[in-house]
């Protein structure tokens, strides 16, 4: 298991030899999809339900996994991924239709294609605005392109030099609510802040589909982030798991494309035990787990990475 200690997170991939991404190999349940064959050396495209394909960015410690929605009329791109291969070009293979942009958050891994679209819709909070206007520079995201971070093999022409986070425009601002059409297919948009102020799950109801974005995935979830609440993210996750006894399929953000919807009872449950101090944080001396900052709380599904001091301002810990 490989973790990275940054801005954004830590995904791990077992599967990693000495931290070279060239050399990993896929996550097993992609194995069990269907790939959309591309002309792309960077993303891997799969169908994960009726009109829907998952965009993954495996070489990359990120793993990070936009969706492309299709309509009758027009398409959803949610999320747009890293920003070191275009992402526009690999849409303009899958589909014709005009692309509408939404983000699950605003965090850099998220949002680095959106300069290359025109319709970009956005959260009205203070987070995503600055993100928008002047995105994050080459000091920020240089670790990004590090060696143990990335396999380059698939972005010859890519400069890790300048590597930054774009600004974009915002064509249309959303909220808790909404509702994006797109032709014999709608989606609502449900605000879930926690993880950050802006961030969003997508409900296409009579599918029976939900994407969490980084809110939820299999893997250790990012409560460490300067923005992040604790108490909001508790009612997020809460405000998602009532919704999944309507649900067929949860398409989360990172390492794999579908998971059963029960995780998200599980998730609310996890983290109920954590907060009331049931379950105790993974101390194992000399484990990759243990860092003088964030504690790790291991679960059958996933796992949480939180900051010691919001856990110490909440009485969880001493």
């Amino acid at each position: 298991m490989i973790c990275f200690f940054i801005i954004i997170g830590c995904t791990p991939q077992s599967q990693v030899e000495e931290d070279n991404w060239c050399n990993q190999a896929l996550r097993a349940q992609f194995s069990s999809l269907e790939e959309v064959k591309t002309n792309s050396n960077w993303f891997k495209v799969y169908v994960v339900g009726e009109g829907v394909f998952a965009i993954a960015e495996p070489y990359n410690f990120q793993e990070i996994i936009s969706y492309l929605i299709l309509g009758s009329e027009r398409a959803l791109l949610f999320d747009t991924g890293m920003g070191m291969s275009s992402i526009a070009t690999l849409a303009k293979e899958i589909t014709d239709l005009p692309i509408t942009v939404l983000n699950s958050h605003t965090h850099y891994d998220h949002i680095g294609g959106n300069y290359e679209f025109d319709n970009v819709l956005a959260m009205n909070t203070d987070f995503t605005l600055d993100r928008a206007e002047n995105g994050l520079p080459h000091e920020v995201m240089k670790q990004e392109v590090t060696s143990g971070a990335i396999c380059l093999e698939g972005l010859p022409a890519f400069d890790t030099t300048s590597y930054h986070s774009r600004p974009f425009e915002i064509a249309a601002l959303i909220a808790d609510g909404s509702t994006i059409e797109l032709g014999n297919r709608m989606l609502e948009v449900i605000a879930v802040p926690g993880h950050t102020p802006d961030a969003i799950a997508l409900l296409d109801k009579e599918n029976g589909y939900l994407w969490t974005g980084d809110t939820f995935y299999e893997a250790p979830i990012w409560l460490f982030d300067s923005v992040t609440d604790l108490d909001n993210y508790e009612q997020s996750i809460r405000k998602l798991a009532d919704l999944s006894a309507g649900l067929q399929k949860v398409f989360p953000a990172h390492n794999t494309p579908v998971a059963h919807p029960i995780r998200l009872t599980e998730l609310v449950n996890a983290f109920g035990e954590i907060m009331d101090g049931t379950k105790q944080p993974l101390e194992e001396e000399g484990s990759e787990h243990v860092d003088e900052v964030a504690l790790y709380y291991e679960f059958e599904h996933f796992s949480f990475f939180i900051r010691k001091d919001v856990l110490q301002l909440k009485g969880v810990i001493d």
